[in-house]
């Protein structure tokens, strides 16, 4: 069949521009979750069993991890701190914080409390009122 004379059909166009723009918030999503998670278990530590307590809520808070291999060797994440180093960074991310954020403690099982205290004040001292500990269930 014929078009009638001065009609000419239109052309059907797809525009992927959106399309692209959500596959690109998607992969920054899967690789920030990813590294946050990859912080998290990064070190094998043998956590402590729990007696009491409640479930944490993993809300839409941000969340920094320091590690505590033994009384004197700690970790921000995955990176290797002393206790100076320690409180340089938790300023830095409090300077950086946009909303409120939590600090959890990973400890090895045998790391007694007195090493674990002076990140407590730390985080004190620091303005991080949100501090939790990892454990296992019992």
């Amino acid at each position: 069949m014929r078009s009638p004379e001065g009609i000419r059909p239109r052309s059907l166009r797809f525009n992927i521009t959106p399309l692209i723009d959500v596959v690109f918030l998607l992969i920054v999503f899967f690789v920030m979750s990813n590294r946050m998670i990859h912080d998290e278990v990064a070190m094998e530590l043998t956590l402590p069993r729990e007696t009491s307590g409640e479930t944490l809520d993993e809300s839409d808070k941000g969340k920094i991890i320091v590690n505590v291999e033994s009384a004197d060797v700690f970790y921000f994440g995955t990176k290797r701190v002393d206790l100076d180093e320690l409180r340089e960074r938790l300023l830095r991310e409090k300077a950086r914080a946009t909303r409120e954020t939590s600090v959890r403690i990973r400890a090895n099982r045998d790391v007694p409390y007195g090493a674990i205290e002076p990140i407590m004040v730390l985080c004190a001292k620091t303005g991080f009122t949100d501090v939790s500990f990892a454990v296992v269930d019992n």
